[in-house]
């Protein structure tokens, strides 16, 4: 299943103008069987369009993004209280802080932290080694070079699966970046279990364009 790992909508992340009904409407359009939100520090829109979107036979994955001083990261988990616990910007997760039913990506890490302001450096990687579970290689927003080959080169020192997504704040740039996930995914546990199990191919829409929709 083809799985966009990295969306926002609003008014959950205020950066973002896609609304409720455009974001049903859109996973509807185009035949989605599961999509993953993840918006910053809030999971209200979480809440409320898991059931709209389970009527018309969507699954929504769960997940929250976090800015810290080593770049922003999405945290997955199925448990949307401990979800809860997160702020739009706060400090990093540390190892062993994080339950088992958690998996933790570094989105777009060659281009730092979005609301934190932080910026990568190299061997800034150590630092975070221990919670991080897979690494954002390819971000609709950060498609220069320069984001790509850094973020693979994390990917290999942190020994990490990679994945692709849109960091869609737009409708029309939804799939723009997505994962190659194992079938099949009938949950949020689904997705953790392939991020820590590095079952995970990163795809960009130019290159392939995929022949079935997942998670956004």
């Amino acid at each position: 299943m083809n799985v966009d790992l990295h969306t926002h909508t609003y008014p959950a992340s205020d950066c973002s103008h896609i609304s409720y009904r455009d974001y049903v409407a859109w996973c509807v359009e185009h035949g989605i069987e599961a999509v993953a939100l993840t918006n910053h520090g809030d999971m209200s829109d979480n809440r409320s369009l898991a059931p709209a979107l389970a009527a018309e036979g969507v699954l929504l994955v769960h997940g929250v993004e976090i800015s810290t001083l080593f770049g922003d990261f999405v945290v997955f988990s199925p448990d949307l209280d401990f979800l809860s616990t997160f702020a739009a910007v706060q400090d990093a997760p540390r190892a062993g802080e994080l339950p088992p039913d958690a998996a933790v990506v570094w989105v777009h890490p060659g281009a730092g932290g979005g609301r934190s302001g932080s910026a990568y450096y190299l061997g800034l990687e150590r630092m975070v080694a221990g919670v991080v579970d897979a690494v954002e290689v390819y971000n609709g927003n950060w498609l220069g070079e320069r984001y790509v080959t850094a973020a693979e080169q994390i990917a290999a020192q942190l020994g990490a699966a990679r994945t692709g997504g849109s960091d869609a704040h737009v409708a029309g740039q939804l799939m723009a970046c997505y994962t190659e996930l194992p079938d099949p995914v009938r949950s949020t546990a689904d997705v953790v279990a392939a991020l820590k199990q590095r079952r995970t191919i990163p795809h960009r829409a130019e290159a392939r364009r995929p022949r079935r929709f997942g998670l956004f």
